[in-house]
């Protein structure tokens, strides 16, 4: 089961990292459920250093997923997944359509990570 994951957030990890090298074409209005959310993407993308941020975040999750630091490459892209499904479901109208499945499953793997490596956390809660 892990390494199906790890695979899984492997693919998931790296086309946000090809999109900001060009790989991909920029995003449509028709890949978003509302207005709001597509000008909101338009913006993140317009100032740039977002998807630099994230290409290096997920960059380096990669490394760590792959090199047996699992824990770390969970908490490392921990507040980007818990950004993505925000977005879909306070903008993008909700988590059940279309656009959310991607990060629905991220969020998902994820989260079988962080507590597959929950003993890994104990020293960030104790005194």
């Amino acid at each position: 089961m892990n390494i199906v994951f790890k695979i899984a957030l492997s693919a998931m990890l790296v086309m946000p990292i090809l999109g900001t090298l060009g790989v991909f074409p920029p995003p449509t209005p028709d890949l978003y459920n509302t207005p709001q959310a597509f000008e909101f993407i338009q913006i993140l993308m317009a100032t740039k250093y977002i998807n630099a941020i994230m290409a290096v975040v997920f960059s380096l999750s990669l490394v760590f997923l792959w090199t047996g630091r699992v824990a770390l490459a969970a908490l490392l892209i921990l507040p980007i997944t818990i950004n993505i499904v925000a977005f879909h479901l306070v903008l993008d109208g909700g988590l059940f359509t279309a656009g959310a499945i991607m990060g629905n499953v991220l969020f998902i793997i994820n989260m079988y990570f962080l507590w597959q490596q929950k003993s890994r956390y104990s020293q960030l809660f104790s005194k």
